[in-house]
């Protein structure tokens, strides 16, 4: 049973101003995120990865339906990859859906999140 749908959308170019700032990528990001991005040579490819991550936290927020708030925060899902290089999230008892997709100026992030009846 779908519980919830969330979408979001973010320029890509937004973010190469927080590729070096550690602040910043702590609050936002796991440690496991932050040591993927420092893996990343091209810089380009570092703004998209941390704006896709961004996208994907937001939309799970909305998905949820609480944004980001008390209830959730940015760190409380981590955007990991299956061995096919699937995007996925885990957030307590749901089945979350997740897809990324960008363009060279946005990246979209969609979250379907299930609950068993």
């Amino acid at each position: 049973m779908i519980y919830g749908i969330g979408c979001d959308i973010e320029d890509i170019s937004r973010f190469f101003e927080y590729i070096d700032n550690e602040r910043y990528l702590q609050k936002i990001y796991t440690d496991n995120e932050i040591k993927q991005l420092h893996s990343i040579n091209n810089e380009r490819r570092k703004a998209e990865f941390l704006a896709s991550r961004y996208a994907v936290k937001e939309a799970m927020s909305k998905a949820l339906g609480v944004g980001i708030s008390k209830y959730f925060s940015f760190k409380d899902i981590e955007v990991l990859k299956d061995n096919l290089g699937k995007p996925t999230i885990t957030y307590k008892d749901f089945i979350i859906n997740v897809t990324i997709s960008h363009t060279k100026t946005t990246t979209v992030a969609f979250v379907v999140l299930e609950k068993e009846k």
